[in-house]
């Protein structure tokens, strides 16, 4: 999905008022001035950074600049959403003409920037492109992040983990990825991630639970080394592609070790004994016999008898980081469509 977009649509407006920024030398002459960004806010509450730029000499602005996240100013989230960047940006466009209808009202220059946008005729300085990975539950999510950030690493270096996020290339001023626990973020303190309470029952939270989530940000020097300046360069398909060339550029060979569905719903006191027998230990040689039995009558509940030992120790858990994100992404589930829960 496209998550974050900052870019340029030719577009002839009235300038949106947002004052500007001056740099004076010490002889109080002005060095250079630029207008500043203003706060787009939609019905979600969520927004958008825009800012009108260039001028035609008749006191009009000539393009439009607009910087944020395109999936949680429409949606009011960003679980899952789209890859047709021209769509999204279409939508995204038609709602700050509608809360600014003062400046950006005049229908043929709104018609004209809406056919550009329509054939991706706008520049894209910098994206995020967003997947998704079933692991299976929350604490395998974690594990995978603890053994990434041991070990994973790319042309920027290893990795590094900051409040619970493992990044490659965090200060790289061309690409970086980033990975962490979708359903962390959403369940932190920070309002910035947290979903309104109009979302708070539609099913995201469910959705989410044992999912990673993989974030490439591509900025406008690497992208123009892949020779993509504007959005119809940027389809769908080439959206894919592109995640899929960086993502190739880690280096993940390390292994994980996920957790067993089974093992998160036990006590702490049978879990030791569980993963013991899973790895093919004679646990009467290692218990004393009334513990062996008592462990035996409550794992029976779950379906294992200790009793029968393993003979082939069990490690189908442990898996290479890489082949975990090489798996098709999670598809988007078809009751999103239902709840309106994804721009179109």
């Amino acid at each position: 999905m496209i998550d974050w977009f900052r870019g340029e649509i030719d577009f002839l407006h009235d300038p949106i008022p947002a004052g500007r920024v001056l740099s004076i030398d010490s002889d109080g002459s002005i060095d250079w001035d630029c207008v500043k960004s203003i706060v787009c806010r939609s019905s979600h509450e969520t927004s958008l950074k825009i800012k009108s730029s260039g001028g035609n000499g008749e006191g009009r602005a000539t393009s439009l600049m607009i910087d944020g996240n395109l999936a949680k100013f429409l949606q009011g989230h960003n679980v899952f959403g789209s890859r047709d960047l021209n769509q999204l940006l279409l939508l995204a466009f038609r709602k700050i003409a509608e809360l600014h209808p003062d400046h950006l009202s005049d229908p043929f220059s709104i018609a004209s920037a809406e056919a550009k946008i329509k054939k991706g005729d706008y520049k894209v300085k910098m994206i995020d492109i967003n997947a998704l990975y079933d692991v299976g539950n929350d604490a395998s999510v974690e594990a995978w992040l603890h053994a990434s950030e041991m070990r994973a690493k790319s042309r920027h270096g290893r990795s590094t983990r900051d409040k619970g996020t493992v990044y490659l290339g965090k200060s790289s001023k061309r690409w970086a990825f980033k990975f962490y626990n979708k359903r962390r973020e959403m369940c932190s303190k920070g309002k910035t991630h947290q979903l309104p309470d109009y979302l708070q029952s539609q099913g995201l939270e469910g959705f989410i639970q044992g999912k990673l989530r993989a974030e490439l940000r591509i900025f406008s020097k690497e992208l123009e080394k892949h020779g993509i300046t504007h959005g119809y360069h940027l389809t769908p398909a080439n959206i894919t592609d592109l995640f899929t060339t960086y993502l190739e550029k880690i280096d993940m060979t390390t292994q994980a070790t996920l957790i067993d569905e089974q093992l998160l719903k036990m006590s702490n006191k049978l879990r030791g004994t569980y993963t013991l027998w899973r790895q093919g230990a004679d646990l009467r040689q290692l218990m004393n016999i009334q513990t062996f039995y008592k462990h035996r009558r409550e794992l029976l509940e779950y379906g294992i008898d200790i009793n029968a030992m393993h003979l082939v120790p069990e490690h189908n858990n442990v898996v290479p980081l890489m082949r975990i994100i090489e798996a098709v992404p999670v598809a988007i589930p078809a009751w999103a469509y239902e709840r309106g829960l994804i721009a179109a």
